[in-house]
C-alpha cells in the first residue's frame, strides 16, 4: 500500500517535472533573439528564459541542467529561440559550441546599410553597429572596404571584429587586383588616391552593370564622360545619395522620385561632375578587374533593358533617347 502509494507520488512529481520541461507554447514557433551575458549565471539565465516566456519553468530548467551535467556550459551569445521549443532542446542550443556561429554571404555591391542589415539579422551584431562605427570615424571609410564573400562570424561580435575580417578578405582577393595592375597609393590631389577611385568605379559597376565585359565598356564611357566635362548621369549613386539622407532607412532604389535627381548631394552624378566622393557599395572582384581594365568604345551611353538585364549602348544622345522609349517607358 505505502509502496503503491509511493510509486504514485514518484510518477506525479515525473510527469510536473516533464510538463515544466515541456514548451511553453508548442504553438508559437516564432524566433525569438536572446541573449546570454558573459558571466551571467545558470540559474539568472533560466530565469530570464522565464521572463521571456520561453520555458515553463525556470526551477525545471535549471534543475535539468544539473541532471544533464551541462549546468557550466551555457556559452553567451545571440540565439534564435521560440517558446515552442522544450526546455531540453533550448539547453541543447544554448550549450553547443557551434550554435553561435553565423555563416553569412554578403552579396557583391551590397552598401554599408545592406551589410548592417544582413550580419545584424544573423545576430552578428547589433542592428546599426556597423553605421555607428562607421560615423564614429574609427575605423576610417568603410564603404568600399567590406570584400562581398562568405564569412564565418560568432553572434554578438564587435563591429571592429567584424570590419578586420572583412578587410582582410579585401586584402587577400581585392589588393593583388590592384598590385597587379601597377595601383599603389600615388595620389591624386582632387580625388585622393588612384586606388580609391579604381575603387569608386567599381562600385558603380557593381550597381550598373551585371557582365563583366559590358562593366569594362561602362568603365570606359565613365572615363570618356569625365574627361570630356560631362555629367555621368547615374542612377545608383542618386540612389546612394538618397540613402545617405535617409540614414539607411531605405536600400531600395525603386522609389527615386524626381526630387531626388535635383537633391543637392555629391553622389548626385547628375548635378555634379566626375565620380562621387567615395564607393556606393562594396564591389567584387569582377567589378575591381573591370575599373582596372576599362575598355575604348565608340559609345557614350548605356542603359539596361529591364526585361532582360542586357546592356544597351549608344554612341548620341538621341540614339539613347530612342533606347530610352524603346527599352524604358515602354515598361
Amino acid at each position: 500500500m505505502v509502496a503503491g502509494a509511493t510509486l504514485a507520488l514518484v510518477a506525479c512529481v515525473a510527469g510536473l517535472f516533464l510538463y515544466a520541461l515541456s514548451p511553453a507554447d508548442a504553438k508559437d514557433a516564432s524566433p525569438r533573439t536572446f541573449e546570454v551575458v558573459a558571466g551571467q549565471g545558470l540559474r539568472a539565465v533560466a530565469d530570464r528564459l522565464a521572463a521571456a516566456h520561453l520555458v515553463r519553468s525556470a526551477s525545471a530548467f535549471d534543475a535539468y541542467a544539473f541532471f544533464v551535467g551541462r549546468a557550466t556550459m551555457v556559452r553567451p551569445g545571440l540565439y534564435r529561440l521560440a517558446p515552442s521549443m522544450t526546455s531540453a532542446a533550448i539547453l541543447s542550443i544554448l550549450t553547443n559550441p557551434h550554435a553561435n556561429e553565423a555563416t553569412v554571404t554578403i552579396p557583391e555591391g551590397d552598401n554599408l546599410f545592406q551589410i548592417d542589415r544582413l550580419l545584424s539579422d544573423a545576430l552578428v551584431i547589433k542592428p546599426g553597429a556597423l553605421v555607428a562605427l562607421q560615423a564614429s570615424g574609427t575605423d576610417g571609410n568603410l564603404e568600399g572596404t567590406l570584400f562581398p564573400d562568405t564569412y564565418q562570424f560568432y553572434t554578438d561580435s564587435s563591429a571592429t571584429s567584424v570590419v578586420a575580417e572583412m578587410r582582410a578578405g579585401f586584402a587577400a582577393k581585392a589588393a593583388p587586383l590592384f598590385a597587379a595592375a601597377g595601383l599603389g597609393t600615388s595620389t591624386d590631389p582632387a580625388s585622393g588616391t588612384a586606388e580609391m577611385r579604381t575603387l569608386i568605379l567599381a562600385s558603380i559597376l557593381e550597381k550598373e552593370v551585371p557582365d563583366l565585359t559590358d562593366q569594362e565598356i561602362v568603365a570606359g564611357i565613365l572615363l570618356k564622360r569625365i574627361r570630356a566635362g560631362m555629367p555621368l548621369d547615374v542612377d545608383a549613386t542618386v540612389c546612394y545619395g538618397a540613402l545617405l539622407a535617409a540614414h539607411g532607412a531605405s536600400t531600395s532604389c525603386a522609389s527615386l522620385t524626381p526630387l531626388d535627381f535635383k537633391m543637392k548631394s555629391p553622389y548626385n552624378t547628375y548635378l555634379y561632375e566626375g565620380l562621387p566622393p567615395g564607393p556606393i557599395g562594396n564591389p567584387g572582384a569582377s567589378a575591381i578587374t573591370a575599373a582596372l581594365h576599362p575598355q575604348n568604345s565608340p559609345y557614350w551611353y548605356y542603359l539596361s533593358d529591364p526585361a532582360t538585364g542586357k546592356t544597351i549602348f549608344a554612341k548620341t544622345l538621341d540614339e539613347q533617347t530612342a533606347n530610352r522609349v524603346k527599352y524604358l517607358e515602354s515598361h
